[in-house]
């Protein structure tokens, strides 16, 4: 069975800052996988929308692996409850970031529909995927200074 981890980030302000995400794939203990990376800065870029980001990537990681049980963990309430389908989807920066992971799942429901479970976390439970996350962040303070 494999976890995932994902995180986001958007800063020095959300919404309106840059956003970055981390995600981190592990089967047992072994790490598989991660990544990370900027999805934008403005004022369309939010935690929302890194959060989303993260989940997408994971899921294009995915496509390239065999099916099995896999446990996405998120601290994002959001996330975790609208994937589930726990809560409705309204309006937000996020939109088209939710709705491209929605397509991806309905596109392979088939293959992974019964085998992928949200789960929420704490945020301290969360370290690794929000540490990439973060690093992402300052490599582009690090960018744009120089």
């Amino acid at each position: 069975m494999l976890s995932a981890y994902v995180d986001g980030c958007c800063a020095p302000i959300s919404p309106g800052g840059t956003a970055s995400y981390g995600v981190v794939v592990f089967k047992d203990s072994e790490k598989l996988w991660q990544d990370s990376g900027i999805v934008g800065s403005g004022d369309k870029m939010s935690n929302n929308v890194s959060e989303y980001q993260a989940l997408y990537k994971l899921f294009e990681w995915l496509d390239k692996q065999p099916v099995e049980d896999i446990t996405i963990y998120s601290d994002s309430q959001l996330l975790v409850n609208q994937m589930s389908r726990k809560w409705k989807v309204k309006s937000g920066l996020y939109l088209p970031y939710y709705e491209q992971c929605v397509i991806w799942m309905m596109q392979n429901i088939d293959l992974w529909g019964d085998r992928i479970k949200f789960d929420w976390i704490p945020r301290e439970m969360n370290l690794e995927a929000d540490e990439l996350s973060k690093k992402e962040l300052l490599k582009r303070c690090i960018e744009v200074r120089w």
